[in-house]
């Protein structure tokens, strides 16, 4: 939804194209939290209102609907305990990393010919290689489909198999700015309709496979941030007093969410962390959801 907000404002034809898109089923939207917040890390009427928020004011203000039931959950931050809630809104499935689960499974291989599940819900495994391959090495197309077609049958031994990818969208025109035209579209170009499926078509097509166990992680946490029950290490480190001060007062801004609904989801964005983080500092967007949070506070705090 704050996508879809900023969008709105500076280029509102691509509105359209996603909801003509969504309507042809040419592409698949998940339902999300509405201002990108780490889920995990947010208590239950905050993460309901962000779900809700999301899903009415994409109907309403913008004529776009999900159209499928599979769940995007930002920074890939993923805790056992919110499965309950996913399926309170119908929402069957998700795409975590597979780095610590390939490190906790024991099989050495990440999943490719089976879907994971864990307590009845679907988790995709977005591949932590591939992904930061492209998102780091900007590889032009033809070197990444050729990659691939050496790579991967010998990891598969040519059996049937799925590979899912993601990464930030910005990776294709603002960091390296041509990766679009060199690898995102003639990708499109070649794939669509022989090598890209959606989600739900894959979950219909691959069998399952049920663990006893997931740990709670996000796309960038690492075996060593698990061994120190560190799970969500660039949104609330232990070992990070500005994240915990920062929680501290946007904990208590949230007790006045029902003056102020709309500031209160805004203020709980992941950015407002990650730029105090161990790899980036800076705190000039880290204030904007401080300030945020310390108007609602002077606001009603004393009423």
């Amino acid at each position: 939804l704050s996508l879809l907000d900023l969008l709105e404002k500076d280029v509102p034809d691509v509105i359209i194209g996603f909801r003509e898109a969504i309507a042809t089923g040419k592409i698949e939207l998940m339902s999300s939290p509405a201002q990108h917040p780490i889920l995990p890390l947010s208590p239950e009427f905050l993460q309901r209102a962000q779900i809700e928020d999301d899903e009415n004011r994409k109907i309403s203000q913008f004529g776009i609907k999900r159209n499928c039931r599979g769940f995007y959950l930002p920074e890939m931050a993923f805790s056992r305990n919110d499965l309950e809630l996913f399926r309170s809104y119908g929402h069957r499935w998700s795409v975590i990393d597979d780095g610590l689960f390939v490190a906790q499974d024991g099989s050495g291989s990440p999943p490719f010919d089976r879907i994971i599940t864990y307590n009845g819900f679907k988790v995709f495994m977005r591949s932590r290689f591939w992904s930061n391959l492209i998102s780091f090495d900007h590889p032009s197309f033809g070197d990444l489909k050729s990659k691939m077609e050496y790579d991967i049958p010998r990891w598969t031994k040519n059996a049937p198999a799925y590979l899912a990818v993601a990464m930030d969208a910005e990776t294709f025109g603002h960091h390296p700015g041509d990766l679009f035209e060199r690898l995102f579209k003639p990708m499109l170009h070649e794939w669509v309709g022989s090598r890209i499926s959606s989600l739900e078509d894959i979950s219909q097509n691959f069998p399952t496979h049920c663990v006893s166990y997931i740990p709670d992680n996000s796309w960038s946490t690492s075996a060593d941030d698990l061994v120190r029950s560190d799970p969500y290490p660039l949104w609330k480190s232990r070992f990070n007093i500005y994240h915990l001060k920062l929680w501290e007062l946007v904990n208590m801004a949230l007790e006045y969410f029902e003056h102020d609904r709309q500031n209160c989801l805004m203020m709980t964005s992941s950015c407002h962390w990650w730029w105090i983080s161990r790899d980036h500092w800076n705190p000039d967007f880290m204030v904007k959801g401080a300030k945020k949070a310390i108007e609602l506070i002077r606001a009603h705090a004393l009423k």
